[in-house]
């Protein structure tokens, strides 16, 4: 289970110190990795033995360190990871912490600093995404269960990486927005079709302050998708926008009505969340939408945390119908909200995005699998298919779907609202990756760089 740990300035300045000038141990005294997963995905690219993301020859040093970094391998011999959202690590990963993959990714990483390699790409968005994808792994080591000088002597390497790549706040600011640039390329449908269920949109007024869909927050002072959020280590930003039928004026006001409801839950003895939801809540009408937005943060060359225009990935579920019946947690069948709910998610591409297709987006298609990492139980090479799995934590009618009404505040239970500040997600999701251990450590290790 992953560390979330809050320490003062000086204790995380001390400890990364003393991290950074803790001596290898290269030699490998842990066991070799444990087997993993013989399951096979049903999507693998077929360019993907050559790893060229970031440069055609995939011999180039950010090739072979994405790869190093990135690369998984099933006792067949099959390759996984290129160009996926996100590395797959888990907490019992051992992979990159243990010979031979700790090893390979030593030397990699040592040839890199060595040989100065984020001179070899100037690109700012080949540079922005490689430290994307080098603090992913930073973050991921902060939460596994082994503890070692290994470990140590990677976190070191990867911060000094992420650091050399670190862009200015201009730079970043004047980084493409990939999201216009997808709907121009009119490679999506602009709306729901409900003869056409299974085929993704992608609206091209999502991002519109005056348009239909309305941009959620939650109270409370918390990011409002604290869930998905969390689990990413806060390396992105969370929007959440809904839209109902009726148009902008008809969402704003039925989020008044749910404010003016006295209380959202009620007591329940008997289950094991100890609320049930109250069903005079009103409810949403049938081909409401919801939309999750997840977005690209990065480190900027003073240390400090910025957001991009990047996407990486969007979730629209369309409920068709809601299901009258509020079913209990311990007791419910999610056939009716996967009857009740179309799902689309669309993904980042590196290969897409640098190459300038469809904004890099992609769409993931119905029956298409991948390896779970969120809501994974930490189940090494997992896989599950995702657009059917979004049911399965969503699986209430309706309003009651949304999980951000449904955690607690304090002993309160939050309630979602039109968000009132166009930087309110932006702020909270820096205040909340400010409080936790992986940001601190980096932080640390950033100051002691600064001081030598």
């Amino acid at each position: 289970m992953r560390r979330i740990q809050s320490l003062t300035a000086s204790v995380i300045f001390a400890g990364s110190l003393m991290g950074a000038l803790w001596p290898c141990a290269c030699g490998n005294k842990y066991p070799n990795p444990a087997t993993v997963a013989t399951a096979a995905s049903k999507r693998k690219s077929p360019d993907s033995a050559a790893w060229n993301l970031y440069d055609p020859d995939p011999n180039h040093i950010w090739n072979r360190l994405y790869r190093a970094l990135y690369r998984r391998e099933s006792p067949d011999g099959k390759e996984y990871g290129f160009d996926e959202l996100d590395p797959l690590l888990w907490a019992r990963t051992k992979y990159l912490l243990v010979d031979p993959g700790y090893g390979s990714a030593i030397g990699v990483l040592d040839e890199f600093l060595t040989s100065h390699g984020e001179l070899e790409v100037k690109d700012p968005l080949k540079r922005a995404i490689l430290q994307r994808d080098l603090w992913a792994v930073f973050d991921w080591t902060t939460g596994t269960w082994l503890e070692s000088p290994q470990k140590v002597n990677l976190q070191n390497k990867l911060f000094e990486v992420i650091r050399r790549l670190a862009l200015s706040p201009e730079e970043i600011n004047r980084l493409p927005d990939p999201y216009p640039a997808a709907i121009k390329s009119r490679a999506f449908p602009a709306d729901y079709d409900p003869n056409k269920r299974t085929q993704a949109f992608l609206p091209p007024d999502l991002f519109d302050p005056k348009g239909p869909w309305v941009r959620l927050s939650a109270r409370g002072g918390d990011p409002i998708a604290i869930g998905h959020l969390s689990f990413f280590f806060g390396r992105s930003l969370f929007l959440i926008f809904i839209r109902l039928p009726g148009g902008r004026a008809a969402a704003l006001d039925y989020l008044k009505s749910l404010d003016a409801v006295g209380k959202a839950w009620l007591p329940d003895a008997n289950g094991p969340e100890g609320v049930m939801p109250n069903p005079q809540v009103p409810e949403f009408p049938p081909g409401t939408a919801l939309a999750l937005v997840r977005i690209a943060m990065l480190i900027d060359n003073a240390g400090n945390l910025q957001s991009s225009r990047i996407v990486e990935d969007i979730q629209i579920r369309v409920h068709r119908v809601i299901p009258a019946q509020i079913q209990p947690i311990h007791n419910l069948d999610r056939n009716d909200a996967r009857t009740a709910l179309d799902v689309f998610e669309f993904k980042f591409s590196r290969r897409k995005l640098f190459a300038g297709e469809g904004g890099g987006l992609r769409p993931l298609q119905i029956g298409e699998q991948e390896f779970a990492l969120f809501s994974s139980h930490d189940f090494d090479f997992e896989q599950r298919e995702p657009l059917a799995a979004c049911a399965s934590c969503h699986f209430r009618p309706g309003v009651h779907s949304m999980l951000s009404r449904g955690r607690l505040a304090g002993t309160e239970r939050v309630e979602v609202m039109p968000a009132w500040d166009a930087n309110y997600e932006l702020d909270v999701t820096r205040l909340w990756k400010g409080r936790q251990y992986d940001w601190g450590l980096l932080q640390g290790l950033w100051r002691s760089r600064a001081a030598n």
